[in-house]
């Protein structure tokens, strides 16, 4: 879509505003391509890691391998709510699960963040 056709969409008084500033200044570019979609899956982890607490376990997971009762222990949360934390992490494959026994340990998976943030940066940033 380009700028032009959104102008089309404005009130006149809105549209003779922006023409203006066209002229006057060259701001906006009319015949500009935009696109203000991103990958749905980009969106999640960005939602992600808007959440405090995920952002601390996946720093906390980033070179240890720990448990859940380790994780509550040094966020100073609750095991059911760092549990439901570290369930959205794994849904988008942020973090690695070791099974020993009956315990389960976790790990952030670095090449899997990784990707997550190249991604971030190829929605963002000029190509």
């Amino acid at each position: 879509m380009r700028v032009a056709d959104l102008l089309s969409e404005l009130d006149e008084k809105q549209r003779r505003t922006v023409l203006e500033c066209g002229r006057e200044c060259g701001i906006p570019d009319l015949d500009a391509e935009i696109n203000a979609r991103i990958d749905d899956n980009v969106v999640k982890f960005l939602k992600a890691l808007s959440n405090p607490i995920r952002l601390r376990i996946l720093k906390l997971l980033m070179n240890n391998w720990l448990c859940v009762c380790l994780i509550s222990r040094a966020l100073n949360r609750e095991q059911t709510l760092i549990s439901h934390h570290l369930r959205t992490l794994r849904s988008l494959g942020l973090i690695k699960v070791k099974k020993v026994g009956k315990m389960h340990f976790y790990r952030t998976d670095a090449k899997a963040l990784r990707n997550y943030l190249d991604r971030v940066h190829r929605e963002l940033m000029l190509e």
